[in-house]
């Protein structure tokens, strides 16, 4: 074998040692395309036209009342995402104790887990959480599927949506008797909304006037300059305390120095506040959402029914 035919061939053994490399080692965005079994619960009424839940493997066919029972921290755990009608890319992200934690699929690590779906897809996927929790306490666990994560809400010309995720609370037990881990956080100061009533969340970029109108489409910033939203929350009659959490780019934004906040919305009231956030370091655009966690961290609350989220509207930074 010639000099020259030798390098070809170990470029060759090169390459595909390299593919090799790559699909099994996985990286940060998932390209779902088979282990497909079909739609299996999406139905009529479903106007989404994807479904998501969450589940364990003893309690997948039981009734479940918003609780996910473990022994350890990184036991299995499961995640069923099914799309109809449309090919859409979806994004899962797992929250404890309202802060975004990552997962482990297949053994790689994911902050945020992508999903390319064709349409009539469906799959359930196992995962584990990666970072230990104290399994002394029970935690509340909020798992969100987003759609359309591909688009940007300032390169469209449909309607802005707080209709794009399903964003399911539950109660992470290691322990019937175990107590539930509590917020150190204080709550938020806030006024309440007087001028009219609403329910679920609402950020705004218009802090100076306390309306309730839509945020536009796009909110311009230099990388990492400080900015406020308003936010509008509550609106409940079957709660006292919500949580608020944002973020951007599919990250959890840090709002008040803080991961999440805390507001107080006794008697169906709607309370208005503002939220400072810092933009990202890297030029580019960013969709920003936010969601409401009703009681997040009362052990005894009754139901855990999709939550509401905010309208949202892309960062561009320059």
């Amino acid at each position: 074998m010639n000099t020259q035919k030798k390098r070809i061939y170990q470029f060759c053994i090169l390459i595909i040692v390299l593919m090799q490399i790559i699909a099994l080692t996985g990286c940060n965005n998932s390209r779902i395309r088979e282990e497909n079994d079909g739609v299996q619960h999406l139905v009529s009424e479903n106007t989404r036209g994807y479904y998501f839940d969450l589940y364990t493997a003893k309690s997948k066919n039981l009734e479940r009342k918003g609780i996910i029972e473990l022994q350890e921290y990184n036991d299995d755990m499961l995640f069923r995402v099914e799309n109809g009608g449309q090919q859409r890319q979806f994004s899962v992200q797992v929250f404890i104790d309202c802060r975004q934690v990552p997962i482990k699929i297949d053994g790689t690590e994911y902050n945020t887990f992508f999903i390319d779906a064709p349409e009539n897809f469906g799959r359930d996927f196992t995962f584990q959480l990666a970072e230990p929790i104290d399994t002394n306490y029970n935690h509340s666990l909020l798992a969100i599927l987003t759609a359309g994560t591909d688009v940007l809400t300032n390169e469209v010309n449909f309607e802005m949506s707080n209709n794009y995720s399903i964003a399911i609370d539950h109660m992470l037990s290691f322990g019937r008797d175990n107590a539930m881990a509590q917020s150190e956080y204080n709550i938020e100061k806030t006024e309440t909304v007087t001028g009219y009533q609403a329910a679920g969340l609402l950020l705004n970029t218009d802090t100076r006037e306390y309306k309730r109108t839509m945020p536009g489409r796009e909110l311009k910033l230099p990388a990492g300059e400080k900015f406020s939203l308003q936010y509008q929350v509550g609106g409940y009659e079957d709660c006292e305390e919500v949580a608020v959490i944002i973020t951007i780019g599919l990250e959890q934004s840090n709002i008040n120095n803080q991961d999440y906040i805390l507001c107080e919305v006794e008697n169906g009231e709607l309370v208005r506040g503002i939220v400072n956030i810092n933009a990202p370091q890297q030029e580019g655009e960013y969709e920003i959402m936010g969601w409401v966690i009703k009681d997040p961290f009362d052990a005894d609350k009754t139901e855990y029914r999709p939550l509401d989220s905010s309208y949202r509207f892309t960062l561009n930074v320059e």
